[in-house]
């Protein structure tokens, strides 16, 4: 077929350039010189070489080039099958990435997924365990930081919504001041079992994520919403409607943060 529009190519280059230089001639004169028959020629002479395959090579480049000028994509994409064909860990991968948190984050240490010396977390946490460890945090100094809060906080009510981004933004700036220099990520809140977990409150996870949204913006830190992939893989659920297996972190979620926040 390639051979073909080659073809197509010479047979139209030495139809149409002859025509297209008899347009542009004066009045004086009613055929092409023999200095624009040779030009025609020329074209096709250089054409016969024509590699289309490199030529093909050279798009698909440039169009990479294009989509991803820096890399960082196609270097999230190697990474992603490195992890899937076992070339290397998520210990390698988040060599840089310091995760603090409630129970929810507990799991990574509990699967023995991430060195646990690259995890603050506690059962039943709230942010005033977040509040507690800021100067161990900030003696840490990570590359990146990710915070997952809000599951043992949250309450019908929007004086608890309230308080909770107030103290959580109080927080965030201290961090920010004495982490200049750290990328600052805000895990919303998990959704839940709704079939399992009931209970009322668990129905204002979607207003604390929003309120979670606006706040990072305001503060100019990242906000991760991981709701999708629960969504897509709800056999992950624990007995409780809440906490989650280990394929939940092994196989999806670590994933997702890499492929989100381009880590690598």
């Amino acid at each position: 077929m390639k051979k073909i529009i080659v073809v197509a190519v010479l047979v139209g280059v030495l139809c149409v350039y002859p025509f297209f230089n008899i347009w542009g001639l004066s009045k004086n004169e009613a055929t092409p010189s023999e200095d624009d028959v040779s030009k025609g020629y020329s074209v096709i002479e250089s054409l016969s070489g024509f590699d289309v395959k490199k030529a093909e090579s050279n798009v698909r480049q440039a169009q990479k080039k294009r989509d991803d000028p820096t890399g960082k994509a196609e270097k999230v994409r190697k990474v992603l099958n490195d992890l899937k064909k076992g070339k290397t860990t998520y210990r390698k991968v988040l060599r840089d990435v310091y995760i603090v948190g409630d129970s929810l984050m507990n799991g990574l240490e509990a699967y023995d997924i991430l060195n646990s010396n690259h995890l603050i977390t506690q059962v039943s946490a709230s942010l005033y365990h977040l509040d507690s460890n800021v100067k161990k945090i900030v003696k840490m100094n990570p590359s990146v930081l990710i915070l997952h809060y809000g599951i043992n906080m949250i309450a019908v009510g929007d004086k608890y919504l309230d308080n909770f981004i107030s103290m959580y933004t109080r927080i965030i700036k201290e961090l920010k001041k004495s982490l200049p220099d750290t990328r600052i990520v805000i895990s919303g809140l998990f959704p839940v079992d709704r079939e399992i977990a009931s209970a009322k409150r668990f129905g204002e996870i979607g207003d604390y994520n929003k309120a979670l949204k606006s706040m990072c913006k305001d503060l100019q830190v990242e906000f991760l919403n991981s709701s999708s992939v629960l969504k897509s893989h709800p056999e992950c659920y624990g007995s409780d409607g809440i906490h989650l297996s280990k394929a939940f972190y092994d196989k999806y979620w670590l994933r997702f943060l890499i492929k989100e926040l381009e880590i690598v």
